[in-house]
């Protein structure tokens, strides 16, 4: 029996070779590697690995994006950081980070009206009331474009 592991390694090679990465280890276990702290401050975006070297493993330079206004705290982490990821890694495989700082989001404008749908019309042959209330309530939810996850409390 074949693993999905297997075939999403063989689709995504292409996408993080674009970035520099050789596979998705280092942004799929990045908590694990930096600690839970360091990892809502920072997440992966690339790494550049130099054009020509004289050393056997050239180590590259890893591109961190940065939450909003944190970008000070990142570089303060910087060595940390690199300690980490390069013990993750079992080699020196990088040798500097750089911070990209982020921007805050626009906030986007929401209105203040609740949302006026439609319930499908397969709602009228349901019988039990209340079975029928909770999937219309269901149906609004899903068609609201407020996000209603639980990581965002």
């Amino acid at each position: 029996m074949e693993t999905l592991d297997k075939h999403f390694r063989a689709l995504t090679k292409a996408a993080f070779a674009k970035h520099g990465f050789a596979s998705a280890d280092l942004l799929s276990h990045w908590p694990e590697i930096v600690g839970p702290d360091n990892a809502v401050l920072c997440t992966p975006e690339r790494i550049t690995w130099p054009r020509s070297s004289d050393a056997e493993t050239p180590a590259g330079t890893l591109t961190l994006k940065s939450a909003p206004g944190r970008a000070l705290d990142v570089q303060y982490k910087a060595e940390q950081l690199l300690e980490r990821i390069n013990a993750y890694l079992g080699y020196r495989a990088i040798a500097k980070i750089r911070v990209q700082p982020t921007t805050a989001a626009a906030p986007t404008q929401t209105s203040n009206t609740p949302p006026n749908f439609e319930p499908p019309a397969i709602l009228n042959r349901i019988e039990d009331a209340s079975l029928k209330e909770a999937l219309a309530r269901l149906n609004s939810g899903i068609m609201t474009d407020k996000t209603r996850s639980p990581q965002g409390k």
